[in-house]
């Protein structure tokens, strides 16, 4: 789940990484509806949402800022690599994940 004041956005997530920290999260609703894509390492990201119609890619460290809280998942994932809940704050945005 993401949750704004804005918006909410619940889908099921298919989180993966590589044993060099490559990070890939697909948001999808069902079968063959792809939300929100995001592919990311420690320098580069690439960010799809076909909901909002948004696509950015570049270093990640220039990314825009509504995207800072989607990017930082990564770390937060990373971090706790076995849980079962993650819940994630950045600024107004709210990322709840249950695995």
């Amino acid at each position: 789940m993401y949750r704004t004041a804005k918006a909410t956005l619940i889908g099921e997530a298919i989180v993966r990484f590589s044993k060099t920290g490559d990070f890939e999260l697909t948001v999808s609703k069902g079968p063959g509806i792809t939300l929100l894509s995001l592919r990311q390492d420690a320098a580069f990201g690439e960010f799809n949402a076909s909901f909002t119609n948004q696509h950015w890619s570049g270093p990640t460290a220039q990314a825009p800022q509504q995207l800072r809280g989607w990017l930082g998942l990564r770390d937060q994932l990373l971090r706790a690599p076995n849980q079962k809940t993650l819940r994630y704050v950045s600024g107004s945005e709210r990322f709840q994940f249950r695995f």
